[in-house]
């Protein structure tokens, strides 16, 4: 009977560990800040605006040459990509 509790305790205290890791994760590692760095240095330009959504920013980068871009960083990673609408 003590080894099935300790067994149940310990499969408890695992999936909350997981659980709280999945919390941990959903939060951006990177920053406001980082993301429109990452963003100028590929599409190099005057940072017009930052929106964050979920797991990634939407920047909006306006050029030398008048267009403005909308680039896409990953709030995980850092991966930039221009944004395809």
């Amino acid at each position: 009977m003590p080894a099935t509790r300790v067994l149940l305790l310990t499969i408890a205290l695992l999936f909350s560990a997981l659980s709280d890791a999945k919390v941990i994760s959903d939060k951006p590692q990177i920053s406001r800040e980082q993301a429109a760095a990452l963003a100028q240095q590929r599409y190099p330009g005057k940072i017009v605006k930052v929106q964050t959504e979920q797991q990634r920013y939407r920047i909006r980068v306006l050029q030398a040459d008048g267009r403005v871009v909308t680039v896409l960083v990953d709030g995980q990673s850092g991966r930039v990509q221009r944004d395809g609408n």
